[in-house]
């Protein structure tokens, strides 16, 4: 499958790009990004020996090539090889962080006319002491690996000494990622908001609501992710700590910390927007309940109005009058109201029924 890698030239102290197809062979570079932009063909169209194939490289575990893990919404995990006296000398990681893309009305006709993307962004990194240092990013946006080779030549320098020292340019991709989907939807439940004389559209709501849970959800697995990275960088960093100054460290927790914090900020606003979603169905539903009650009384209204009148032209009808030749129109004879009422309290003869009988004269 066709993936770009960008490798690090040491002599030179730059990064340069280059194609490679990853289903026939392997990377060598002792430094780079591998990237493997098409996420659902390593899901649906590679077979799990492929993916054990492209995966090997990076010393990781078998069950990563399997369909549970390629279906997972999150994990992290790591592999440490230690030397004889105690300290880090190799470490694979692999963590998994999911985003949902709501797209914009011009955008799904380039994606078959889908509303919104999943961006199921795997990556497995592989580093040790010797010098080392390859990560493999699966299922990453486009724009990911144009901004992380824009950020590499603007600082091409890092500390090699560190295992996780090219994962912090790719969280940082990971949060604008995440910020990006977040701010789709919670737009679109503003234009609600402000819409809402047009009247509600239920199947829109849902589907607004549906983009927010899988946001959430996302993101707190994310978070998760995120808060093990950080244990296990104290770990890196306790058994290397012969390797490092004292601010380098410091400072690398900070920035990992603060990381955390953006993500942590952007399910909190996910949730928010959920919470309004929820805001918006009810209101809705309270303004149809409303409209209806309106309309009832109406009804009513005009019952009380028209039944009278309704009620006199059925009782003078045409049986009220004679239609005689040569006459013209007059009124019958005779007409008469009746009224009955059976007692049903107490019983009675069955022979003995009783009968109120009205009778108003006419005069014609």
């Amino acid at each position: 499958m066709a993936s770009t890698v960008l490798t690090y030239d040491a002599r030179a102290k730059t990064w340069r790009p280059k194609p490679v197809d990853l289903a026939k062979s392997t990377v060598q570079d002792e430094v780079c990004f591998i990237f493997l932009e098409d996420g659902n063909w390593f899901k649906d169209t590679c077979t799990e020996a492929k993916r054990r194939k492209i995966l090997e490289p990076f010393q990781v575990p078998d069950i990563l090539s399997s369909d549970l893990c390629v279906e997972l919404n999150g994990y992290f995990g790591c592999r440490s090889s230690l030397s004889d006296e105690g300290n880090l000398i190799g470490l694979s990681t692999w963590f998994r962080i999911l985003t949902k893309r709501v797209l914009k009305p011009g955008e799904t006709k380039l994606h078959g006319g889908k509303a919104y993307l999943w961006y199921e962004m795997a990556f497995f990194a592989l580093w040790s002491i010797s010098g080392t240092a390859r990560v493999l990013c699966i299922g990453t946006p486009p724009e990911m690996k144009v901004r992380i080779e824009q950020e590499l030549q603007t600082r091409p320098a890092f500390n090699p000494n560190d295992p996780f020292a090219m994962l912090h340019p790719i969280l940082d991709e990971v949060v604008r990622v995440c910020d990006d989907s977040t701010w789709r939807v919670a737009k679109r439940v503003r234009g609600i908001e402000k819409n809402r004389k047009v009247g509600p559209d239920f199947e829109e709501l849902h589907d607004h609501a549906r983009h927010a849970r899988h946001l959430v959800e996302s993101e707190t697995v994310a978070i998760e992710t995120m808060e093990r990275m950080i244990m296990q960088q104290n770990v890196n960093f306790e058994l290397l700590r012969s390797r490092f100054d004292t601010t380098y460290p410091i400072q690398s927790k900070e920035y990992m910390a603060f990381q955390l914090q953006m993500m942590k900020s952007l399910r909190s606003r996910a949730q928010a927007t959920l919470d309004r979603l929820n805001g918006e169905v009810t209101l809705a539903y309270n303004t149809l309940a409303s409209n209806d009650n309106r309309i009832m009384k109406s009804i009513t209204i005009l019952a009380m109005v028209f039944l009278p009148a309704t009620f006199v032209a059925g009782l003078f009808s045409t049986t009220f009058f004679s239609f005689a030749e040569n006459d013209g129109l007059i009124a019958q004879d005779d007409y008469s109201v009746s009224v009955s009422a059976r007692r049903n309290i107490h019983p009675v003869s069955e022979d003995v029924e009783p009968r109120f009988l009205l009778t108003a004269p006419v005069v014609t």
